[in-house]
């Protein structure tokens, strides 16, 4: 097949393909009452459901234009339920890509807060609970998920921050390269409380700041990786009382919580994989001690062995057993997090040449396992000495052709 022919393939198929990629909240719900569609009333609602990547933006904070105020509040009493009903633009459109797996997080702020500021304490999260993640449970909820506000939050004006992360390109930086990366969704309410309590929430931690290149939970490969081992980033949730230590979180810090358990449903969602694609016959991938960058070429290629050139960087180990359809479960155990059709599985990254040079994925994911092992303790010393010790002979190997021949969905490639 042309090239050209294969390009055509692939923009027509991402073009259809996005349609249900990305979301935004549409309303919340008190207590069960729908409080109507929210953009410009009580939603800093962005222009549109993009994902922020940049961690360093000011889109961080409550995404784009989330600056700007809406109109009013709702109301609601602390302790009462607040539901938030995502879609991808309004209601009764799709929910999210099931591809875009990972968790929701919920945080809390005084009205006034701005950027950059110390601000924010976590009051919800929920990420891999062993069957399922978080996302797949709010599009099997039609789009809506339940948080409870602290029934001893003070009454006045708060700004609540839901945010999904979305997990399915993360297992490349978006400093490394930026066509990839975690992918945010923050959506910012504004809420009046109400009630006898009388604890203000603590001021913990800042959006832009909280996110950086070296908090666990943002650099994971989903596809790859033991879901059970994934830490959710940012500090742990607040317990609603004034004496509730934050001492030991500071912003960019490894004082994450782990996936709240819950009860789940057994229905599997099947992801797909994401990868950006260029126009040769083999993939590049190429990655220095602190950040990796995976350049993945054409989507045409016949096998997993790279031809190589004067410009073209290969491991000596590229080839893979791969079927041409694999499905990525969502139910993976703790044994391992991603299940395969087939005969094909995919396992954790492993040494990739013969010289003793070793992926930088396994750098990552057993910096990952470690941090999540010392929890609660917020000291990653260790696992940081342990991780550049590993990063100091380390490369990228990843073969983003072959990923996508045994995904057999092109058309996620570009979003």
């Amino acid at each position: 097949m042309k090239s050209s022919t294969v390009s055509l393939i692939l923009a027509s198929a991402a073009f259809f393909g996005v349609a249900n990629a990305h979301s935004r909240v549409w309303s919340d719900w008190v207590d069960g009452v729908d409080q109507g569609a929210g953009a410009g009333v009580y939603i800093r609602q962005p222009p549109s459901n993009s994902p922020v990547k940049d961690l360093t933006s000011d889109d961080v904070f409550c995404n784009v234009d989330g600056t700007t105020a809406a109109s009013g509040t709702i109301s609601i009493a602390a302790g009462g339920t607040l539901t938030s009903e995502w879609y991808h633009d309004t209601r009764g459109d799709d929910i999210i890509a099931s591809s875009h797996v990972g968790p929701i997080v919920a945080y809390i702020a005084p009205a006034d807060a701005t950027p950059g500021e110390d601000a924010w304490v976590k009051i919800y999260e929920e990420g891999y609970d062993g069957s399922e993640w978080a996302v797949t449970k709010l599009i099997a909820n039609e789009g809506k998920v339940d948080i409870t506000i602290p029934s001893t939050l003070a009454a006045g004006d708060y700004l609540y921050r839901i945010e999904i992360l979305a997990l399915h390109e993360s297992d490349t930086l978006y400093t490394a390269n930026s066509a990839r990366g975690i992918q945010l969704y923050p959506s910012c309410h504004q809420l009046t409380v109400t009630g006898s309590g009388s604890t203000s929430p603590p001021e913990w931690c800042s959006f832009p700041g909280t996110y950086t290149d070296d908090e666990p939970g943002i650099l994971f490969n989903v596809y790859n990786e033991d879901a059970s081992t994934y830490v959710i980033p940012g500090p742990d949730v607040w317990d609603g009382t004034s004496s509730y230590d934050t001492s030991g979180y500071t912003d960019g810090s490894s004082a994450s919580s782990t996936a709240v358990t819950s009860t789940a449903s057994s229905t599997a969602a099947t992801t797909t994989t994401s990868a950006a694609v260029a126009s040769s016959s083999s993939v590049v991938a190429v990655s220095s001690a602190t950040s990796a960058t995976l350049i993945a070429t054409s989507a045409s290629a016949s096998t997993t062995s790279a031809s190589t050139s004067s410009s073209i960087i290969v491991s000596s180990s590229v080839s893979s057993a791969v079927s041409s359809s694999v499905a990525v479960s969502a139910t993976a155990r703790s044994t391992t997090a991603v299940a395969t059709t087939a005969t094909a599985t995919t396992a954790a990254p492993t040494a990739t040449s013969t010289s003793g040079v070793v992926d930088a994925n396994v750098c990552y994911n057993n910096w990952n396992t470690c941090v999540a092992k010392n929890r609660p303790s917020t000291d990653t010393t260790a696992c940081d000495a342990e991780k550049t010790s590993c990063l100091s002979n380390a490369e990228i190997n990843y073969n983003m052709v072959s990923r996508a021949k045994r995904d057999g969905k092109f058309g996620r490639l570009l979003i």
